[in-house]
């Protein structure tokens, strides 16, 4: 009877440890995955429909980001440039950011998104 008082409590706290763990990972998981180019010097910018820019999963105004990619130490880590637009993203608008950004010393990309299934 006096083990199962103590063994009780300690189970409790390797569950509560145990969901904890797993919680922060389920948070920092997206993080990490939405960076990883970066360590690969590949900085990825997604352009939304409304023209909204986005980086490292956190809107930026576009005079901002452009100030940003000047940036000695940026520039020293990355040497690509990946623009993600939204599938329902205005091809004027990329080519406007596109023009924005043409003249920096990165090289630039722009990956196309995934063709929308159409309903049928």
């Amino acid at each position: 009877m006096n083990r199962y008082w103590l063994l009780q409590p300690f189970s409790h706290a390797v569950l509560a440890t145990a969901l904890c763990g797993l919680a922060m990972g389920l948070l920092l998981l997206p993080q990490v995955r939405l960076q990883r180019p970066m360590a690969q010097g590949v900085i990825s910018i997604h352009l939304a429909a409304d023209g909204g820019l986005r980086l490292w999963n956190q809107p930026i105004a576009a005079a901002e980001l452009r100030r940003l990619l000047a940036a000695p130490a940026l520039r020293s880590r990355a040497n690509r440039l990946r623009i993600v637009p939204d599938p329902d993203t205005p091809w004027g608008d990329v080519r406007r950011l596109l023009s924005q950004l043409d003249s920096l010393p990165l090289t630039l990309e722009i990956q196309l998104p995934a063709p929308t299934p159409k309903a049928g």
